[in-house]
């Protein structure tokens, strides 16, 4: 028996639509790409999925366990419910209006350091003449290329095949695509030299970025990205792993959701610089080692235990067409991944190494690539370290209560008068703001600590709320602070920071402080002895540097010693994909960068418990940090004690 059909009302939006009911709401929104900001895969645990029902609430049952966790007591009684946690119900008329569904556009960090090496790819393009000969067609091209272009190479099957129709269309006159000199992996008829073309793609945790490139010149010709739809199996590696594992075919389940999105990046790419994706004849992926892994189609499962290694650390290639996913490239395109280096240090992190010209340096020099996991490079003249710090991505909008990923309604930077706590903000498109991204995060938090609203320890002082209405308690004694009221935001609501969401601040940010300290401490470095301190990311490119020095994240070094260097991992992979010389220094860079385990370190709970803690006086250390010149270093010691 078929299912009564529910019209089904979206607002603010206007999409209407007819569906059976029990239609869980979530995979109704998600099917709709609504861009909803659920960040724990449906699981009823990150709360970001709420919505208000404002027809048709009758035909709804009780608010489950997680909802009663998740929403407050006044806004279950206003209608607001998870999605994740309801479906359309049997009534005439379903109408859902839903704060975390927003039309506006990303902004993802896609940019990085311009792209400044000699071609030197992977793929290259030949043009031959045949003549009349008593060798075979197969044996002719191969003396044409070695008397021609001193090339010694061979004739795979797929251009054997090729080779009598391009030589008939072509009068003779064919170009043979080979592939690292010694390959000959497809055989085109005239002259197609100057069509030749290669993407690069980073597959990060939360996004993913595509880069067309010509890989005759080595010139970018157009970019795409998007989130990475894996996000609605889990918002970090621990939870995707979890997922892939938690049944036979969810590793097949992530890598085909993750395809079809690149599919659709290099798609988006061509149209953008009106050319046939059919030229792609090779895709150079950089990623951390769990994405790496689901891209390739292997489990994960190694990275789950202890010691957390990795199937394989090689760069891999592989041919296009053998992925369960076409990317509709040419037929005989070529995938390469750059190498892992072990644990949670991956593609990325060498490639953004390629990218800041860490590899042979005889400075000192710390590279952070901050997101979900945030990897810590740090170098000197006896070669590099790297760990990685479970950062969690409460700096990507995600675990923080108003928290969105940047787009054009995120709040990006605050201002808080410490007299009277009166709020500024600016969000990216000067509009209203529907929520607060990452930089703004760490602005606001630097704020309230300068204000004196948040004590050393992470408290916001409840006491100050006989003074304003924007401290306010909201239950078990927390309090939480208003950054926006309702009737300044897009959504309809306050937009608040709360005492939960300081607390994820402090685990973020002491994570990566503490992979800092015990890395300089293997090293035996300081923080004034740190000649360039690299930021990679979208974190670090938008972020105020004085903003994250006052909530202490990083290592006490002067701010005209910080460089943001962008998309560093996708630089590095555009690098990679026009050069061979480069690929050599990946698989060096991946060999002899040694990794350290911060977990087996005996100080890292004491370091991580003490990084928790901010700076007492953080509007000093601000206004110190911004002395270019003067003081070179700020010392810990102006940390609150335990």
């Amino acid at each position: 028996m078929n299912k009564p059909l529910t019209s089904v009302i979206f607002q603010p939006s206007g999409i209407r639509l007819k569906v059976p009911a029990g239609t869980n709401l979530l995979n109704l929104i998600l099917k709709l790409d609504l861009h909803n900001s659920t960040t724990c895969g449906g699981k009823g645990k990150c709360g970001k999925c709420k919505v208000k029902i404002e027809a048709g609430i009758e035909g709804l049952n009780p608010p489950t366990e997680s909802e009663l966790k998740a929403l407050l007591p006044q806004e279950l009684n206003r209608g607001y419910r998870l999605a994740c946690a309801i479906s359309v119900p049997p009534v005439p008329s379903f109408v859902v209006k839903a704060p975390s569904i927003r039309l506006a556009k990303p902004k993802l960090q896609v940019e990085g350091t311009p792209v400044s090496v000699s071609p030197d790819p992977a793929v290259r393009k030949y043009l031959v003449q045949l003549a009349d000969s008593e060798l075979s067609e197969e044996e002719m091209v191969l003396a044409l290329l070695k008397k021609r272009y001193a090339l010694s190479c061979q004739m795979d099957y797929e251009a054997l095949t090729m080779l009598p129709a391009a030589i008939e269309r072509g009068k003779g006159f064919v170009t043979c695509v080979v592939y690292r000199g010694k390959i000959i992996i497809a055989v085109e008829p005239g002259d197609t030299t100057y069509k030749c073309l290669g993407f690069a793609a980073d597959i990060g945790t939360t996004k993913l970025a595509v880069y067309l490139m010509d890989l005759n010149s080595g010139k970018d010709l157009s970019f795409s990205a998007a989130p990475n739809p894996q996000t609605i199996y889990g918002d970090d590696v621990m939870s995707r792993i979890a997922f892939s594992m938690a049944h036979e075919g969810n590793s097949l389940t992530l890598q085909k959701v993750l395809l079809k999105k690149v599919a659709l990046l290099v798609r988006d790419c061509c149209v953008k610089a009106g050319l046939n994706p059919r030229w792609i004849y090779e895709g150079c992926f950089v990623g951390n080692p769990c994405m790496i892994h689901l891209l390739l189609g292997i489990s994960p499962r190694s990275l789950a235990f202890f010691p957390y290694k990795s199937v394989s650390c090689k760069g891999l290639t592989l041919k296009a067409r053998e992925l369960p996913v076409q990317l509709r490239v040419h037929q005989a395109a070529r995938i390469y991944t750059l190498p892992l280096i072990a644990g949670f240090v991956g593609a990325d992190t060498v490639a953004a190494q390629i990218a800041v010209g860490q590899k042979g340096s005889r400075k000192v020099q710390m590279l952070l690539d901050i997101g979900t996991n945030t990897e810590v490079v740090l170098s000197d003249k006896n070669g590099s370290m790297a760990c990685s710090c479970a950062s969690g991505p409460a700096f990507e909008g995600m675990h923080i209560t108003h928290g969105m990923k940047a787009d054009s309604s995120s709040i990006e930077k605050v201002s808080i008068n410490p007299e009277t706590l009166e709020v500024t903000f600016q969000t990216i498109d000067g509009g209203k703001p529907a929520g607060i991204c990452g930089s703004g995060i760490a602005s606001t938090i630097a704020e309230l600590l300068k204000s004196g609203v948040i004590s050393p320890n992470g408290k916001i002082r409840g006491e100050l709320s006989r003074n304003t209405n924007r401290i306010r308690k909201v239950n078990d004694n927390l309090f939480e602070f208003v950054l926006a009221w309702k009737h300044q935001t897009a959504v309809g609501t306050d937009i608040t920071i709360s005492q939960k969401d300081v607390l994820e601040v402090q685990k973020a940010k002491a994570a990566i402080y503490t992979g800092c300290m015990l890395l300089m401490r293997q090293k035996g470095i300081t923080a004034n002895q740190i000649e360039r301190l690299i930021i990679a990311g979208a974190f670090g490119q938008y972020v105020d540097k004085a903003s994250v020095q006052a909530i202490g994240m990083f290592p006490e070094v002067a701010l005209d010693r910080i460089d943001e260097a962008g998309n560093a991992a996708g630089t590095g992979a555009k690098m990679a994909l026009i050069s061979l010389v480069k690929r050599q220094e990946a698989e060096r860079i991946a060999r002899s960068t040694k990794y350290y385990e911060l977990a087996l370190d005996p100080d890292f709970t004491g370091v991580y418990a003490s990084s928790m803690l901010f700076p007492r006086d953080a509007a000093a250390m601000t206004s110190m940090s911004k002395q270019k010149g003067k003081d070179k270093t700020y010392r810990r010691s102006n940390y609150a004690k335990k």
